[in-house]
This record gives C-alpha cells, structure tokens and sequence, in this order.
C-alpha cells in the first residue's frame, strides 16, 4: 500500500497498485510515501499526528499545520448568539424556585401557573421533583410573579450576552461571553 502525499504533506490517496499504477495516479508535485498513516496525520519527512480538532467549525491548515476556524467574525457572532439562546430556552424552561421549593417551567407549567393563579382557591401542585405541595391562593399568586421574575430574568441575561456579542471585535472576547 502506497500514500499519495500533497507538497503540503495531506494523505490525498491510498493507493494499492504496482508502481507504473500509482506513477499514473499520483498528481504533479505530489510524493508517494509507503507504510501510510492513520487517518489524523500529516506528513513532513515523517508522519506527525494531527492535534485534536478545537471544534467541528475547524479545518486544518495543511500549510501551516495548525487548526483554523474559517468562518468570519459575523458568523462566529450569530453561532455564538445561536448558542447563547440555546442556553437562555433551557434555562427558562429547566424549572425556578419559589419557597425553597422547585417548579415547573416549561410552556404548558408556565399556563397552569398562570391558569391557577387566576382561580383563586388552594391548589395541590405537582413540583419538579413530583412532591405534591398545597398552595393556597396567595401562594400560587406570588408563584406566577416568581415565575414571571424567572422569565425576566432568564431573558435579561441572553439580552446582555447579545449585546456582549454585538460590540466583540474579537473571537477570544467572543469565546468568553457566558450566559
């Protein structure tokens, strides 16, 4: 078995054939290399292994054996703002506390909360962890408050990453923003 090799050292080929096979296959400028590589290494008078890949949006540079990220600073911008809401859903639909206690959060707990709120009688309520509490009607009001605080909130941290992510000018400031 025979490696077909670029001048910048990328397995192009494996070939397996008799010489005059691979003469005729091996492009201008390329090497042909026997005992051949695993599949993560580059070739440089020897075989080197390639460094594990930073991200999937990463491509190796053959040139200058290293990982670069091809997207541009907007686009890194608009993944990381896709992220960042990723982050700010699960949070707001993972559940809150009110009295020490933990509760529902996702869209259709979010419309019986409002929903009980509004009947104005004590309600047995099924928490997060499915411990049943009573809640009397003042309770279940200052639950739908806590619940729209949480909302708030969860909102007002993505609004400060965005905006965060709106002023980087660089991929390491970007990098950095947290939700």
């Amino acid at each position: 078995m025979t490696a077909i090799v670029s001048k910048n050292g990328q397995l192009l080929q494996l070939i397996y054939a008799n010489k005059e096979t691979i003469a005729l296959n091996k492009p201008l400028g390329c090497l042909t290399v026997s005992d051949p590589p695993q599949s993560n290494m580059y070739y440089r008078g020897w075989w080197v292994d390639i460094p594990k890949q930073p991200s999937s949006h990463h491509i190796f540079d053959y040139e200058i054996k290293k990982w670069i990220d091809p997207r541009s600073l907007d686009q890194i911008k608009l993944q990381k703002w896709s992220e960042i809401k990723i982050d700010r859903d699960t949070a707001e639909y993972g559940g809150f506390s009110y009295l020490n206690l933990t509760f529902d959060s996702d869209i259709n707990s979010q419309s019986r909360i409002i929903v009980a709120s509004d009947l104005g009688v004590p309600v047995e309520w099924t928490l997060k962890g499915n411990e049943i509490v009573l809640l009397n009607s003042e309770q279940l009001k200052a639950l739908k408050t806590a619940l729209a605080q949480h909302v708030s909130n969860c909102h007002e941290k993505g609004q400060i990453a965005r905006q965060l992510i709106y002023e980087a000018e660089t991929v390491e400031q970007i990098n950095s923003i947290k939700y």
